[in-house]
């Protein structure tokens, strides 16, 4: 058992190393609470109207009637008039638009509920988005904000229907397994 123990330091290096406790989606998307109204009024001078609700997100964005779409880490702003999804730009330390989406342009609206998965589904003619608000710290779904964000675009009087089911990010390419057989020789 001593040849084990040099092997012991570098097993748990190697252990505490694949240790990641930051989310992705916190590592890649820049939010404070806080700072964020002001933050994003001055990143989109347009955007005029004072935010009602924003937090962090993800969102997929297809066509009307798709179950798939590309995926984005997103935070989102809403106003009276409109929802603003933006990404970051850690390079020029600002928000970069991801998608924009005047209320009054919305055909429909739903909400995909699943235990704590909760997604809020907006279509419009030719554009589909499927929002799912994050917590703050990122990681995890915050389905309580993703249901108030759906009951304030509900309030605004855009059309209700039931939703199809969840719209999901393309499946990653995996691995591909091929056979080979060996024919067995009689002896």
């Amino acid at each position: 058992m001593h040849f084990l123990k040099p092997l012991l330091p570098l097993t748990l290096a190697t252990l505490l190393a694949a240790c990641n406790t930051t989310s992705y989606d916190k590592a890649t998307i820049y939010y404070d609470r806080t700072q964020f109204p002001s933050q994003v009024i001055k990143d989109f001078p347009d955007l005029s109207a004072p935010v009602t609700q924003h937090g962090r997100c993800s969102v997929i964005i297809s066509t009307p009637g798709s179950t798939t779409g590309p995926y984005y880490f997103c935070t989102y702003a809403l106003t009276a008039a409109g929802l603003y999804v933006q990404g970051w730009d850690a390079k020029q330390l600002k928000y970069t638009e991801i998608a924009r989406v005047e209320l009054s342009a919305l055909k429909t609206i739903s909400l995909y509920s699943f235990f704590k998965n909760k997604q809020v589904q907006l279509t419009e003619d030719r554009r589909q988005l499927a929002l799912t608000a994050m917590i703050d710290e990122g990681g995890y779904i915050d389905g309580d904000a993703t249901v108030r964000l759906f009951e304030t675009l509900k309030g605004k009087g855009i059309r209700v229907v039931e939703s199809d089911g969840v719209v999901k990010p393309p499946a990653p390419a995996g691995p591909m397994y091929v056979p080979i057989i060996i024919p067995q020789v009689k002896r």
